[in-house]
Formats: C-alpha cells, sequence, structure tokens
C-alpha cells in the first residue's frame, strides 16, 4: 500500500511542499538609529523625526494627511496646499510651466517638403531701425527679466534625492539637525585606527625555530624540509621574519 501511495505522489504535478528555513543571517543596526528608533512609528515617520531621508519603492504609509488639517489649510489660504517636506525626495527634473518660443529659418525639399537643413539657428533678429551696430550685445529688459525670472525658478526648484538644495534651505537644515544627526556626523569623522594583523602563534615558533637555526640565511631555510615543512619559499620567509621583528621578535 505505501508504495502505491509512493508512485501516484511522484506521478503527481503538485510539488512537495518545502518550508523555507529561518534565515540565521544576523542583521546588525546602526546603534545610534537603533537607540533613538521608535516601534509605534512607521519608517519614514521615524527617519523624518530623525532628520534623516529615506527612499523607497512605493508610498508605505504613515504620511497621509489629515482631513481636519486640509480643511484648516482650506479655510486660511482658500486652497490647500501640501507642505514642503525638505527630506522629500523629488524628481530631478521639472517640466517647464512656460516654453522658450525661437524662430529658425530652414530649407525644405520642393518635391517632399521634408527639412533638408537649418540655415539660420537660434533667435530672430532683433528690430534694429538707427542701424546700432552693439544692438545684437544689448539684451532688452524683457530678456533680462525672463532670465532673472528663470533662474528664479531654476533655484526653486533645484531638488535633488535628498532634497531642496537652495540657499536658504541649506542654511535652515544646519540650523535645525537633530541630535541624532549630529551624532551621526561625528560617528562618520572620527578617524578609523587601521587594522593591524598579528602572527599567530604557530608561525611565531616556526620563525623562532628557523632564525635561531641558521639566522640570516634564507637559502638553508628553503631547503630544509624538516622545520619549513611546508616548502615555503625564500620570498615568503623573508616577509614573515621581517613581519616577526617588527613586531618586537628576537632570539636570545
Amino acid at each position: 500500500m505505501g508504495r502505491t501511495l509512493q508512485k501516484k505522489k511522484n506521478r503527481s504535478s503538485i510539488s512537495k511542499v518545502k518550508h523555507k528555513p529561518k534565515s540565521q543571517k544576523r542583521l546588525l543596526h546602526h546603534p545610534i538609529i537603533a537607540q533613538n528608533w521608535d516601534k509605534n512609528l512607521t519608517f519614514a515617520q521615524n527617519y523624518s523625526r530623525l532628520g534623516l531621508t529615506a527612499k523607497l519603492n512605493k508610498s508605505t504609509g504613515g504620511v497621509e494627511r489629515k482631513v481636519s488639517d486640509v480643511r484648516r489649510e482650506e479655510e486660511e489660504g482658500g486652497e490647500s496646499r501640501g507642505k514642503v517636506d525638505p527630506l522629500n525626495i523629488t524628481a530631478a527634473t521639472k517640466r517647464k510651466e512656460r516654453l522658450d518660443v525661437s524662430e529658425v529659418r530652414i530649407e525644405r525639399d520642393p518635391e517632399t517638403g521634408a527639412i533638408l537643413r537649418v540655415v539660420d539657428e537660434g533667435k530672430g533678429k532683433r528690430s534694429n531701425p538707427l542701424n546700432d551696430p552693439l544692438n545684437e550685445l544689448d539684451s532688452s529688459e524683457e530678456e533680462e527679466d525672463d532670465e532673472d525670472e528663470d533662474g528664479e525658478d531654476d533655484i526653486l526648484n533645484l531638488n535633488n534625492q535628498h532634497g531642496s538644495t537652495d540657499l536658504a534651505s541649506s542654511s535652515r537644515r544646519a540650523a535645525n539637525k537633530t541630535e541624532t544627526v549630529r551624532q551621526l556626523e561625528e560617528a562618520a569623522n572620527r578617524p578609523v585606527t587601521k587594522y593591524k594583523r598579528r602572527q599567530p602563534e604557530g608561525e611565531v615558533a616556526f620563525v623562532e625555530e628557523l632564525v635561531k637555526k641558521y639566522g640570516d640565511d634564507y637559502e638553508k631555510m628553503a631547503r630544509d624540509h624538516k622545520i619549513n615543512y611546508m616548502q615555503r619559499s625564500e620570498g615568503d620567509l623573508k616577509k614573515r621574519i621581517k613581519k616577526w621583528r617588527q613586531s618586537g621578535g628576537s632570539v636570545e
């Protein structure tokens, strides 16, 4: 009976249910962030409270606006406008509301009407009834105003994945740093001590025995198959003996 069930199970197209074992990987969190973490808040809310930014793939909740806030904003300002969060990650490019209109002179194919080449590229020539030779170098007041407005818009709309980069917001952000951000910056600016490898006790005993027997004759050390049973080369033995002497090793 058991064999029949096994054959039936092997013929079945339904695969055996396999439970994935629990991951043994230990997640190591940053101690400063873990110390200031609030388990009652979401990931985005915690990062916003700590003064940090996080780029999530989709909306994860915790940033919804309350109906009472929307109604109060409508009563105060007429229209409800979302608050500009300096920690919010926005798109790097923004579509211009006003397009720059320009004229060019082109040459078309008389039969097909296709554009063959651009004869005069750029904006059209400005009117010059007085034949002023500096007319092309001067910029009109309208162009200056447009450039100023475009410059201001570019500065105000200059966003990257870390938030707004205008000068006012950067100075405001520096003044409103949270204690968590200060601790993280101090930890990042702390110099890192370089790790120096220590020779194992077995390697130290091996080097001491060779130096005690042969001194600085590395050729004989390499040919000694009893002590140097791993058949290490002369260059390898030189490096190990050099490290041993730099760490304070000596033969009495």
